[in-house]
């Protein structure tokens, strides 16, 4: 399975997929016109990588915004990471945001209440 890397553009975030090393990686803003689009590449991957993970899955958000289309429809890939870690596949959430940023630390605590998947929540500090 090869890698997945989208750059981000001013509405879309950085998407960058290693199912080699079971590493998604989601950086930037979320606000792209055409949301089933866009993520469209990266559900296709999720899909085909679940079949056969890594006994280890980190997914790392590093979002400055979502709108509430971008997180509906990230939830719903975030899902299909769900039945590996049932069936005891070891699959973490890490969740960045800015020291200061109250908006995008309560979206990580939403999505760890959303999710059957450990959400880890890590404040970055401002220099």
């Amino acid at each position: 399975m090869s890698k997945l890397l989208i750059l981000a553009t001013d509405e879309s975030p950085q998407i960058h997929f290693d199912p080699s090393r079971g590493i998604l990686d989601i950086s930037g803003k979320s606000l792209p016109e055409d949301i089933e689009q866009f993520y469209s590449p990266l559900e296709e991957s999720v899909k085909n990588y679940v079949k056969k993970p890594q006994h280890t899955t980190t997914i790392n958000f590093d979002m400055l915004y979502l709108n509430s289309s971008s997180t509906k429809k990230v939830l719903e890939i975030v899902t299909l990471f769900e039945n590996m870690h049932r069936n005891g596949l070891k699959v973490n959430i890490n969740w960045y945001y800015e020291e200061f940023d109250e908006d995008m630390k309560d979206e990580g605590e939403e999505f760890a209440r959303l999710t059957e998947i450990p959400v880890v929540l890590i404040s970055k500090k401002q220099d």
